[in-house]
């Protein structure tokens, strides 16, 4: 999730309410959190980014939620030219992850080709001679043509020295001998080196072959330093590339979201994601390439409230699907009920409007229990302001009673057709 950053300011970098006091931000977030634990599978893994207005207080706050996770913190830098501040130029913000403890959840990091640190598959140094391991001293044939390991020969005998390199024609085999021509053993041994193929290139240098490993995986750090993590180059014109009208300033960068999930759900093509704070999904989006990238199956959810969502985060994930030429999703809107109401007042510019819309309120809405109708007075209504009239609506209407509940589903009052029935109880799995 994304939430609100609560900077402060009027300059945010989210389309939220972002002024909440310390205290009201808490109790904001901590209401979500702890129904998040809640659909949390037991081998399910949760992040949460934030950047240093509450990094502190969130940190405190998952640890008193998730006591039995463990909870790490990543730095990323994801604005390099940094955010003009009175004594530091802020460039990362941060990524709690909230994860089983005593698991290994965490897969490893992708190392992009051009960032593979090739060694020699030779050892070298103490304990690098043929003798320290006899089985680590073996042929490795490659084809000449394709310059490709074709296959691993037999640990040689004890009485055989080869040469470097042995021309067989079309083949050649690859001793682990150095410069100086002594024998030295290769970094694994004949028994393992084949689940490690993978790792392997064949190198020419002065007509000599020789073999190098280098790993295209590793260990996750925890603060992560790429271009590709810049909010601005790979999510704000990423962005508005697909939606033009995207009100998003500074939105995620689509590789920092990608990394995140993909480093627990690279090895588990049906997983589910739920995303609640969807702002311009791109949770959706990563979740979508992430598929295309492995053939994958994983799934997505994602769940808005700014009235934003239809003209962009829908569009977004439209686009985005289009591009990729492949894949579906379902939109679907909270049934309103006192929200139509809210909205309606919200709108209204007389008191002639109001009035009717409180007469509609009677007949349908849903009050606030403490709301006496009897002593509602037309006239004294009439002579307040607009804002205040609308002030008096809003107060009166219950709001637990937004939207209908999926247990009322059947209650006749609510109108709700039989296909509108169908699709939430098969959203649910009620049948």
């Amino acid at each position: 999730i994304d939430p609100p950053y609560n900077t402060g300011g009027n300059g945010d970098t989210f389309a939220y309410n972002n002024r909440f006091k310390h205290s009201t931000w808490l109790t904001f977030i901590k209401n979500r959190l702890t129904i998040a634990k809640q659909l949390l599978t037991p081998d399910g893994a949760m992040i949460v980014t934030i950047d240093e207005n509450e990094h502190l207080e969130l940190g405190l706050l998952l640890k008193e939620l998730f006591r039995e996770y463990e909870i790490h913190c990543i730095t990323i830098v994801h604005n390099p030219r940094g955010i003009q501040g009175t004594n530091f130029s802020y460039t990362h913000e941060y990524a709690f992850f909230v994860i089983p403890k005593g698991k290994k959840i965490i897969g490893n990091r992708k190392i992009e080709d051009k960032d593979v640190n090739w060694n020699n598959l030779r050892n070298w140094g103490s304990e690098s001679k043929r003798a320290d391991a006899k089985s680590c001293f073996y042929p490795i044939i490659i084809d000449k043509l394709t310059n490709q390991i074709i296959k691993f020969g037999d640990v040689c005998s004890d009485d055989f020295h080869p040469a470097v390199n042995i021309d067989n024609g079309d083949f050649v085999e690859i001793y682990p001998i150095d410069k100086n021509g002594i024998e030295r053993k290769w970094r694994y041994a004949r028994q393992s080196v084949e689940k490690i193929k993978d790792l392997l290139q064949v190198k020419v240098v002065s007509g000599n072959y020789d073999i190098q490993i280098g790993k295209n995986f590793g260990i996750y750090k925890t603060v992560w330093i790429d271009k590709k993590y810049d909010a601005n180059e790979y999510g704000t014109k990423l962005v508005k590339a697909l939606v033009p009208n995207c009100k998003f300033d500074f939105p995620k960068s689509l590789y920092n979201v990608y990394d995140c999930i993909h480093s627990f759900v690279a090895g588990d093509n049906n997983s589910i994601f739920l995303d609640f704070f969807a702002g311009s999904g791109t949770t959706a989006h990563a979740v979508i390439e992430l598929n295309k990238e492995d053939g994958g199956n994983r799934k997505f959810i994602l769940c808005e409230q700014m009235d934003y969502v239809k003209d962009i985060t829908v569009k977004r994930v439209q686009k985005v699907i289009q591009n990729n030429d492949g894949g579906s999703f379902v939109y679907m809107e909270l049934k309103e009920w006192n929200q139509k109401y809210m909205q309606a007042v919200q709108e209204a510019n007389n008191t002639e409007t109001l009035l009717n819309i409180y007469e509609q309120m009677k007949k349908e809405g849903f009050f606030r229990y403490q709301i006496n109708l009897s002593e509602f007075d037309e006239n004294q209504f009439s002579d307040l302001s607009l804002n205040d009239q609308k002030k008096v609506l809003f107060q009166c209407l219950d709001k637990n009673h937004l939207y209908v509940n999926i247990k009322e589903i059947e209650d006749t009052t609510y109108n709700i057709s039989a296909q509108d029935k169908k699709l939430n109880k098969s959203f649910y799995k009620k049948i």
